[in-house]
Order: C-alpha cells, then sequence, then structure tokens
C-alpha cells in the first residue's frame, strides 16, 4: 500500500514539473527555407547567347549583311556585298557537253565558252591556211585540166581546133598531154586533202574544247588521297601470295 501511494505522488510530481513546459512554443528541430519572393512571367531573361543588339532605325549592318525591322523581329536582308569579275570567273559551272555541242557549231565557240580565248585565234589560223591551200590547188587543177584538154584536141575556141604546142600550168611549161594529165591528178588530190583536214581541224577543235572543259572541272582538291592497303593476290602456280593495294580515293 505504501508503494503503490508512493508511485502515485511521484507522478503527480512528474507531471506538475511538465505543465509549465506544455504552455511554451518549442523550437524546431531544423529551420525551414525562406519562401521565395514570386516572380512575374512574362518577364523573361534575354539569352547571353542573343548578341544582337537592340536598334530603333530602319536597318542594322552586322558584318556583310543588313538586318531590318519587320514588326518585332529582324529579317536578314538581301546581302549587298559586290562580286568581282574574278570571282565571276571562279563561279562560271563549265559543263564539257556544252563545250563539245559550242565548238560543232562554230568553231572556237567552244573555247569561249571555257573562257580560253586565246585559243580562238590559232584555230582560225588553221582554218584561214586550209582555205587559201584550197583555193590554189583548186586553181592549178583547173588549170591543168585546161591544158590537157588544149594538148589532146587543140584550140578549138575559133571554131576550129589549133593544135597547141604548150601550156602554162602554174610556173611549169608542159608540153605533154601525159604531163598535164598527172599534173591535174596531183593538185587535186592536194586540194581533197584540204578539204579532209578542215574536216580533221574542226574535229579537233571539238575535242579540244571537251577535254579542257574537262580539266577545268577536274578535282584537284585535298579530297583525293592515296592509301595502301594489304592484299591477296593470286599468282599462277604459286596460289595466293600475300602483297600490297593502292587505293585512290576520289571525292
Amino acid at each position: 500500500m505504501k508503494r503503490t501511494v508512493f508511485f502515485l505522488w511521484m507522478s503527480v510530481g512528474l507531471l506538475a514539473g511538465c505543465l509549465p513546459a506544455l504552455g511554451q512554443n518549442p523550437a524546431p528541430a531544423i529551420v525551414p527555407a525562406p519562401t521565395p519572393a514570386p516572380v512575374d512571367s512574362t518577364r523573361q531573361v534575354r539569352s547571353a547567347a542573343d548578341t544582337i543588339p537592340a536598334f530603333n532605325g530602319p536597318t542594322i549592318r552586322i558584318g556583310n549583311s543588313e538586318l531590318t525591322a519587320e514588326g518585332d523581329s529582324l529579317v536578314r536582308a538581301a546581302d549587298t556585298v559586290l562580286v568581282t569579275r574574278g570571282q565571276q570567273d571562279r563561279m562560271h559551272k563549265i559543263i564539257p557537253k556544252q563545250a563539245t555541242i559550242r565548238s560543232l557549231i562554230l568553231p572556237g565557240l567552244g573555247q569561249a565558252y571555257n573562257r580560253q580565248y586565246y585559243k580562238i585565234p590559232f584555230i582560225y589560223a588553221g582554218f584561214g591556211v586550209m582555205g587559201y591551200l584550197f583555193v590554189r590547188y583548186r586553181g592549178l587543177a583547173k588549170q591543168a585540166e585546161d591544158g590537157y584538154r588544149l594538148l589532146l584536141y587543140g584550140d578549138e575556141s575559133s571554131g576550129t581546133a589549133q593544135k597547141v604546142e604548150e601550156v602554162v600550168i602554174g610556173t611549169q611549161i608542159v608540153r605533154s598531154s601525159q604531163t598535164a594529165k598527172a599534173y591535174y591528178d596531183l593538185f587535186r588530190r592536194y586540194r581533197d586533202l584540204n578539204t579532209l583536214l578542215s574536216v580533221v581541224l574542226w574535229g579537233v577543235n571539238a575535242v579540244e574544247a571537251n577535254v579542257a572543259a574537262h580539266l577545268k572541272t577536274f578535282d584537284l582538291s585535298d579530297d583525293i588521297s592515296m592509301r595502301l592497303e594489304p592484299a591477296v593476290i593470286p599468282m599462277p602456280g604459286t596460289g595466293l601470295v600475300p602483297g600490297v593495294r593502292v587505293a585512290l580515293t576520289f571525292k
């Protein structure tokens, strides 16, 4: 009985000592972070990567381009950089087929298309020589033909055939119809040969324009490379033999 009373007394004492502490606000163990201030979402901080300056004028120049204001945005205007004659020549796209067709239509036109004007005088000089020789040998062949007829049949211009002892062919005096016939065949062959050479020169002119156009468009950049690769080479009588292969890469 005494023990029960003692425990009750101790319980009441402890309860009385804790009542004043329950009336106070205890300090929290973890202090919360302060609540951030509200931010207006309509105001955005401008990106650091955006380096276009703000302006109020009609245009602004950045590098070689001009920017114009259109509403609230910037629109790139047409590039006003002038291109030099050398840059125009480098931008000239050469098509070998076009150069060949132009040369077949008119000699020298393909060379002009390739911008190789210095070749045109040589082409027409060749045609001039061929034309001169053609006219000359055609005239000599006509003289030899007339001389052959005069020596063989005589002069019939007066109505009666008069015998002719000699004729002049070029700078040569001919007294035989057989000799006149030989001169005629010789000069005729030279005349026909110049006609054939003129046709050949026309074809060479077209081929040259095509080759020059291909050389102008040939890729000489660093993309062309060569490398060595191991390979197995079949050899007759010995079978497969290890070797080295050279590989050229054209890009």
